[in-house]
């Protein structure tokens, strides 16, 4: 390798806490930098490491951190495109498109997850239902990779290799930068509106009504207790109509990484702390007035500021979040089946995440149309042991679960129709299988 780039031995963890490994990681400043590396030696991009599992590290696999590859290189004001290198993070990219009145519309919660992150992983924003998610808002990349060099994908040219890169865990090679579709920013606030909610089956039908606004989503208390259980907030939000600032404010706190995540040694949240704290908080929240404002760094990363704590609380061992899609036709009977699950099995479930989605399955993407849930639980033997079983209710309603979660190989070839095509494709343009990561070995990619 050359004495010209960077290379360390790093300590990495996944953001969730469930894996740990040290590995080598190199630090490119370039192109260049990227080709002194033998090409026999397995890789993989990575980027803000916001991850859960782990799709961006593996035992005996050099980590390529592009983080220093964050320029905006060019920018059309007339189609409202921006070219950016793909270790920008979203905060620097909303920093940049703000002073323009630009943004992007499809971005998940941390301000610090960069834009190769955000193709790899085909995240989703606010309103995946409105919105899509991100391969929408993705024009066209600039790959590498040491058997075919550098290469343009779009959906014109090596259309293929450019769907198989949008969600494809950066399996097909690094990606150096990307033009991006932004849009009018309407406005520098965000006003929503809180609803209490006592079911799931309530939120759902809330959000049948409101697919159009900007903002929709909803969290649950995840208690096995019928006294708790379901209950919760739904929160819809539209963009105000002016502006009141010309400056973006910017939170003073650091981000949570998945170093400083772990910090705690313990536990906050169990059976016990969870449903009371949270009893606590929907409380105040019903006691707030229904209506309320805040500033658009807020209210796209909500984990950029005080809500990061929530993640802090799940102490070292960090936390287990289950997140599946499942058909419109299937929820009510899906939900019913869940909570007599929750209520047998009575695991350390501490929240549930609502938001509606609509879409076209491909490959191993994460999108389709439905009600996304995302359960968070705590760490622990009992839950090992539920999952296994949340696994077969998630088969038995033909649903899909998101795969940077880290599900098992079982229910990723069983409920994703294009997993072998996935694999074959990838095969046919990296015979050798280069890039490869902890994630892709365990589900066998």
């Amino acid at each position: 390798m050359s004495k010209t780039t960077n290379f360390h031995n790093t300590k990495f963890v996944s953001f969730d806490g469930s894996i740990n490994i040290n590995s080598q990681c190199h630090f490119p400043n370039n192109s260049h930098d990227l080709e002194q590396i033998p090409n026999n030696f397995p890789r993989i991009g990575r980027g803000g490491g916001y991850s859960y599992a782990a799709p961006s590290f593996g035992k005996n696999i050099l980590s390529q951190d592009m983080t220093s590859f964050d320029k905006i290189l060019e920018f059309d004001e007339k189609t409202k495109t921006v070219v950016v290198e793909s270790g920008i993070t979203l905060k620097k990219l909303l920093n940049w498109s703000f002073k323009k009145k630009l943004f992007l519309k499809i971005q998940p919660g941390h301000p610090d997850i960069t834009i190769g992150g955000c193709i790899g992983s085909n995240v989703h924003g606010k309103n995946p239902y409105k919105d899509g998610d991100f391969i929408n808002v993705v024009l066209e990349i600039k790959l590498y990779h040491p058997e075919h060099g550098i290469i343009i994908l779009n959906r014109n040219q090596n259309s293929e290799i450019f769907e198989l890169t949008c969600g494809g865990l950066g399996l097909t090679g690094i990606i150096l930068s990307a033009k991006i579709q932004l849009d009018v920013l309407p406005s520098d606030r965000m006003i929503f509106e809180r609803t209490p909610v006592d079911s799931l089956m309530d939120t759902v039908k809330l959000f049948q009504k409101n697919l159009d606004v900007d903002f929709i989503s909803s969290w649950h208390i995840g208690s096995s207790s019928k006294k708790f259980f379901g209950k919760g907030i739904a929160y819809k939000g539209i963009f105000a109509d002016n502006f009141k600032n010309n400056k973006l404010i910017l939170p003073k706190n650091e981000s949570l990484t998945s170093l400083s995540r772990s910090r705690l040694p313990f536990s906050i949240w169990n059976k016990i702390t969870g449903p009371i704290a949270y009893s606590l908080y929907r409380y105040r929240e019903i006691k707030s007035p229904k209506s309320y404002e805040k500033n658009i760094f807020d209210s796209f990363f909500p984990f950029g500021g005080n809500a990061k704590y929530y993640h802090l609380f799940y102490g070292k061992n960090g936390l287990v979040e289950y997140q599946i899609l499942v058909d419109f036709n299937k929820v009510e009977d899906f939900i019913n089946d869940l909570t007599k699950l929750i209520e047998i099995e009575k695991p350390p479930l501490i929240l549930i995440f609502l938001k509606p989605f609509r879409g076209n399955q491909k490959y191993l993407r994460y999108t389709g149309s439905g009600i996304s849930f995302a359960l968070n639980f705590q760490r622990s033997f009992i839950t090992s042991n539920f999952l296994s079983k949340l696994d077969n209710l998630l088969i038995s309603y033909g649903a899909i679960l998101h795969v940077i979660k880290g599900p098992s190989k079982r229910v990723v070839q069983t409920c994703f129709s294009e997993y072998s095509k996935f694999v074959e494709d990838l095969k046919k343009f990296d015979p050798k299988r280069i890039y490869k990561s902890d994630l892709s070995e365990k589900l066998d990619l």
